[in-house]
């Protein structure tokens, strides 16, 4: 996608606006909102217009996370009683095609996401909605939900129409985080449990208390302001250089100051990564057998194609027979021709010392 910066180096400009938008999910309604102490609404826009997104990197909290969340809502069962469901309990046989897709709310155009878990009725109608929590810091939760927390909470009960939202927090340990599948949940000690009415509840924005309801109709000017628009909120430099820092290494042409080791070291960060992907993947066993495939598709049909043929077709696959004239050198330089016709042109390569291209 193609973007420039204004003129003031304030902004960033979209070549034409984004036509396939990331939605607003509950993490970045509150990041927003200017209530995430660690990302700005800049980064927001930037991941929601697909122009930068941080690469995910699984560390002991998000492995902590995802060990604990079953092991909660179990525990959630057990005090409500009943009625409480995880996303592939509710959604069954479906819930494989609907986790590829992150969103539990198709029918809506700017907002989406999923929530952890859901209370329901007899009737499948949905009571509240659960959202978990994990903690190292239990200073932060001593005055309630922080609000960052709670707007996440709140957005997924609001869409799906709930009265009641709860957050679950577990309160961790280090040694939680060396076997997070061996935590025990005891209430008000390890795990505490927070109630709330979803249209009621407020949170603070712009100083002031604010429902779900009137936070989301802001997120939904936000929307209209610079996502349809493709021109991004104004950057905070300190907050934000790091995303800048990536973004002036791709478009480095938009500022002659950055140095060229900077791109150099983002170039070598990528390779890494792609190294680590291919890895993971076995992706070049897999792109070497293609290739094999390739190779002897193309000596059987090439074998039974008429001289007169130029084309074989077999189900998606075209073989092309193409005539390519040259020019015999040997005889040029014999006859004293090369010289006089030689043209000179100059190419770069860039590779890595010792690759091979």
């Amino acid at each position: 996608m193609g973007w420039k910066f204004n003129e003031e180096k304030t902004r960033i400009i979209l070549d034409s606006p984004c036509r396939n938008p990331l939605k607003i999910t509950a993490t970045r309604l509150g990041t927003i909102l200017g209530l995430n102490p660690w990302q700005s609404s800049f980064s927001a826009w930037c991941e929601i217009c697909r122009v930068y997104k941080e690469p995910f990197e699984e560390n002991k909290y998000t492995k902590a996370g995802k060990a604990i969340e079953p092991i909660l809502i179990e525990w959630a069962k057990k005090e409500f009683e009943g009625g409480v469901v995880s996303p592939s309990e509710y959604y069954g046989n479906t819930w494989k095609e609907i986790q590829k897709q992150y969103d539990f709310y198709k029918s809506t155009k700017i907002f989406g996401g999923m929530w952890d878990a859901k209370i329901i009725n007899t009737n499948l109608g949905t009571v509240g909605i659960i959202e978990i929590k994990t903690s190292s810091r239990p200073q932060d939760w001593e005055h309630g939900v922080p609000d960052e927390k709670l707007v996440q909470a709140l957005q997924y009960a609001h869409l799906e129409g709930a009265k009641r939202t709860f957050v679950i927090v577990a309160f961790l340990k280090e040694e939680d985080y060396q076997h997070p599948e061996w935590f025990t949940p005891e209430s008000d000690v390890t795990v505490k449990l927070y109630s709330f009415d979803t249209e009621t509840a407020t949170v603070k924005f712009d100083s002031q208390p604010t429902t779900i309801s009137e936070l989301m109709g802001y997120a939904q000017e936000w929307w209209e302001a610079y996502v349809v628009t493709g021109i991004s909120p104004e950057f905070e430099k300190k907050a934000d250089e790091h995303i800048l820092k990536q973004l002036k290494v791709q478009r480095p042409d938009e500022d002659s100051s950055l140095d060229v080791q900077d791109i150099i070291a983002t170039l070598n960060e990528k390779e890494t990564q792609l190294q680590a992907i291919r890895a993971d993947t076995q992706l070049d066993a897999l792109e070497d057998e293609i290739k094999k495939i390739k190779e002897a598709v193309k000596r059987i049909l090439s074998s039974a194609m008429e001289e007169d043929t130029t084309v074989v077709n077999v189900g998606n696959w075209n073989l092309v027979k193409s005539t390519r004239e040259s020019v015999d050198t040997d005889a040029l330089k014999k006859d004293g021709l090369y010289e006089k016709y030689l043209k000179t042109s100059v190419t770069y390569t860039l590779k890595k010392r010792g690759e091979k291209v």
